[in-house]
């Protein structure tokens, strides 16, 4: 009953607390035999602990996740050190009931105000001092005289020498040159308890290293002392260190209480093989290395181990730091362990790999290309530390191998250390100016074949060849370079760690390689030319004075030209045939015609015919004329685009058209004997018409090629003109002028698989020759018809050829002017 009452006087005062009603309210009656119900009724359970438990497990990991691990934190070590009630989950669910958006509105500093702050003991002040004890008396400021005193004092008299002395005496013994007690003071004593210990400890693992037994039982905490110090390089008595390769052992000799034997010498094993391969990277780092890019690659990895002593130096200080409360475990320290030294030992992996790569078929740059691979794999793979450490290196060797790329790029020199690894080479030192570009530098190639220079350079190569050897070219054409630390600064800004990582932070989904690819692109754009006259826009005007030179030359663009010459060396073959071949006469005749032309120099122009003795001898014109060469001098730089001095294809193009114009000349010849015809003979002789008929085509045939030839050399110039316009350098260029001159080969018949055709062309126009010498004869008696007749049947068969095969090589692919020509050809009536 009394149970009863004390739960009705507690609904009453709720029902009052909460409403408001009195207890003569018409309402309170009803309303407190509900609650009296409600609290008697035994069918609701208690508050669910593990629900609890899971509410608030999800509260801290939400505070996790919205970057409060303050407050995770504490609210976790709270948790932790609640006292466990019988009512500790309704409490603790009360609170999750009452609480307003506590992400919002906790703050950590407000737990500072419900602890308050331990006033430290006060420190006595002079003032207390002096009034328990006065310092009025005269006797406390004298000197003990030590000469006067009892027998009964020499007790107390050593006991004070072997005390420590005071200010007082202090300043007595100075005066008084005791040197014993001046020495006493500055003598440290040791704590003899450190000493003992640290000496038990080094006998113990002394004695139990050389024991056979089962191993003496050591602490944990020396254990960790022995193995940090291992990390460091220090010797130490649990691991023993090979002095000729660093390799680690376990000395088996010692075991642990708190672990059995064989996780002990897991985990001691573990360490012993990160100690071997950081003990390798500090070998590694010791040796000389004479390749500038290693060397950067040596003192960034240097710098890496000295972070990573660091940080082991960090993690002692926090192990026996005893405020911090640190829990000293050895399984704990090998998992941090091996997070820690996980990119250490890895890169000592990648570097034992270079060195195991064969002597013979190894790159220079394999660890380069190593390392370079490896930071791609970690940045694909999301690992932040190995990418950290592996990239740097990497990049540290890139930045120095660039060095000399810059300085060939921006000055055409090669460099003087390292040439041998430089992809870079002189080829030919001596070489003649016009072969320059093609023949003083060459690519260095490697065994497999590729060229000798790092992966990520590869794409680059080309390029930079490219731009070196322009450097080169400009200052043998006396061309203003630019400046040549010009780009420097942009490729070490922007192969700069810093720079790579902020790169990633803002476009994380970039592939490391691309990245690296789109920065050495900004560089290789920064050291082009962008200012200036550039080498190709040099020549370009070289090469198109040249270009038409060579048609007035070679090409017959002004045929007045061609043909006076023509007649000037056919009447000279005529008067003078024993001495017409001289070489001086013939050059001073094409340099007062044909150098006449626009934009032609004369003086470049020289004529040669070989000393031979059938020249001298009375024979056919067109075989004197097989052997008249004509060349034209152009300027060195114009020769590295047209890879030749000479120019054989126009020369012979040249010997074509003076054998057509000879042709021609013989046959205009006959012109004037048709006058010495009686004017009354209307019917001329049968043999006399067809001779007319056969002179008349072969004066067609004649015009037929000299047009086909002009026109053709003319059209193909102006193409030539216009593709070396849009050129971007002399590779292209020289391109263009091979791709040229092939077809001008073509074009004219000159190439060595045209020779059947060029050979039938030959035979007409000896036909040519011999309608001429037999003219006389035709005129001045009736001579049969059948010896005209029978050049007639081979020129018909020879144009017939002729026709055929122009028509079958258009038809495979040749030139269109071919297969225009063979149409032309084929409009002949006979």
């Amino acid at each position: 009953m009394a149970h009863a009452a004390t739960i009705g006087e507690l609904a009453g005062s709720l029902i009052t607390s909460i409403t408001g009603f009195p207890n003569d309210h018409n309402l309170f009656r009803s309303l407190k035999d509900r609650t009296v119900r409600g609290l008697k009724d035994s069918s609701r359970r208690r508050t669910n602990p593990f629900e609890v438990n899971d509410r608030f497990s999800g509260l801290i990991e939400k505070f996790a996740v919205r970057n409060r691990d303050d407050l995770a934190g504490e609210i976790k070590s709270r948790l932790d050190s609640l006292p466990k009630a019988k009512w500790t989950p309704e409490i603790l669910s009360l609170l999750l009931q009452l609480s307003d958006r506590p992400l919002e509105n906790t703050h950590i500093r407000d737990l500072d105000l419900l602890t308050s702050p331990l006033s430290p003991p006060s420190e006595p002040t002079w003032e207390e001092i002096v009034a328990e004890d006065p310092l009025t008396d005269s006797d406390i400021w004298d000197d003990v005289d030590r000469e006067y005193h009892s027998s009964g004092d020499d007790a107390l008299f050593d006991d004070e020498l072997n005390s420590e002395p005071t200010t007082s005496t202090q300043a007595t013994s100075y005066s008084e040159e005791d040197f014993a007690a001046l020495a006493r003071l500055h003598v440290v004593r040791p704590d003899a308890d450190l000493i003992l210990d640290v000496r038990s400890a080094k006998q113990a693992l002394s004695a139990s290293g050389k024991s056979n037994g089962a191993g003496r039982v050591l602490s944990e905490l020396i254990i960790i002392r022995e193995t940090l110090s291992m990390l460091h390089g220090l010797p130490t008595h649990l691991f023993d260190v090979d002095p000729h390769n660093g390799a680690v052992t376990v000395n088996n000799g010692f075991t642990i209480a708190t672990m059995t034997i064989v996780v002990l010498q897991h985990v001691l094993a573990r360490f012993a093989e990160i100690g071997r391969r950081l003990n390798f990277l500090r070998r590694w780092t010791s040796t000389e290395q004479r390749k500038a890019h290693m060397q950067s690659i040596q003192a960034t990895v240097q710098q890496s181990m000295k972070i990573f002593t660091l940080r082991i130096g960090a993690l002692e200080q926090r192990l026996v730091r005893s405020q911090d409360g640190c829990i000293v475990s050895l399984v704990d320290l090998r998992t941090e362990m091996e997070a820690l030294a996980r990119p250490m030992v890895r890169l000592s992996e990648i570097i034992t790999d270079e060195a195991s790569i064969d002597v013979v078929g190894r790159s220079p740059f394999a660890l380069l290309n190593l390392l370079y691979d490896e930071a791609c794999i970690a940045h694909l793979a999301g690992d932040d530390e190995l990418f950290a450490v592996v990239g740097q290196a990497m990049l540290a060797g890139l930045r120095t191998y660039l060095l000399p790329v810059l300085s060939w790029s921006l000055s055409g020199t090669l460099p003087s250390k390292d040439a041998e690894d430089f992809f870079v080479r002189q080829h030919e030192k001596e070489c003649e100016l016009g072969e320059m570009w093609h023949k003083r530098y060459a690519l260095r190639p490697l065994p497999d074949g590729s060229v000798c220079a790092p992966d990520m350079i590869q794409p680059f190569v080309e390029q930079v060849y490219a731009l070196g050897k322009s450097k080169a070219f400009s200052k043998l054409l006396g061309v203003q370079s630019e400046d040549e630390t010009a780009g420097s600064t942009n490729v070490h800004k922007a192969l700069d760690i810093i720079s790579i990582n902020q790169c990633l932070k803002s476009s994380p989904l970039i592939p490391f390689d691309e990245l690296i690819r789109a920065s050495l692109a900004d560089c290789m754009a920064t050291l082009s030319p962008t200012t200036g006259l550039s080498v190709p826009t040099f020549l370009l005007d070289g090469l198109l004075r040249t270009i038409h030179a060579l048609a007035h030359v070679f090409l017959s663009r002004d045929g007045m030209l061609l043909q006076a010459y023509a007649e000037l060396l056919f009447d000279r073959i005529r008067r003078d045939p024993e001495t017409w071949n001289d070489s001086f006469i013939l050059t001073r005749l094409a340099q007062s015609t044909l150098g006449a032309a626009p934009n032609v120099d004369a003086h470049c122009i020289d004529v040669d015919v070989p000393s031979r003795s059938n020249l001298t001898l009375p024979g056919s014109p067109l075989r004197r004329l097989d052997h008249l060469e004509l060349t034209y001098a152009i300027s060195w730089p114009v020769q590295n685009v047209t890879r030749s001095r000479d120019l054989p294809t126009y020369t012979a193009a040249f010997g074509l058209l003076m054998q057509l114009e000879c042709a021609a000349h013989l046959l205009r010849l006959q012109l004037f004997n048709l006058r010495k015809l009686e004017s009354s003979c209307r019917h001329l002789a049968r043999g006399l018409q067809m001779a007319l008929g056969l002179r008349t085509r072969l004066l067609w045939f004649v015009s037929t090629l000299r047009a086909h030839i002009a026109t053709t050399a003319a059209v193909l110039a102006s193409e030539l003109a216009v593709q070396l316009k849009a050129a971007e350098g002399i590779d292209t260029m020289a391109e263009i002028w091979a791709s040229h001159d092939k077809r001008l080969q073509a074009s004219l018949l000159l190439t060595p698989k045209l020779a059947p055709i060029r050979d039938a062309i030959t035979s007409i126009l000896r036909l040519c020759e011999s309608l001429a010498d037999a003219w006389s004869l035709l005129l001045d008696s009736d001579a049969s018809s059948e010896a005209v007749a029978g050049m007639t049947a081979t020129f018909n068969k020879s144009l017939s050829f002729i026709s055929a095969g122009l028509r079958g090589v258009s038809r495979a692919g040749g030139e269109p002017a071919l297969e225009a020509l063979s149409e032309r050809l084929q409009w002949s009536g006979g």
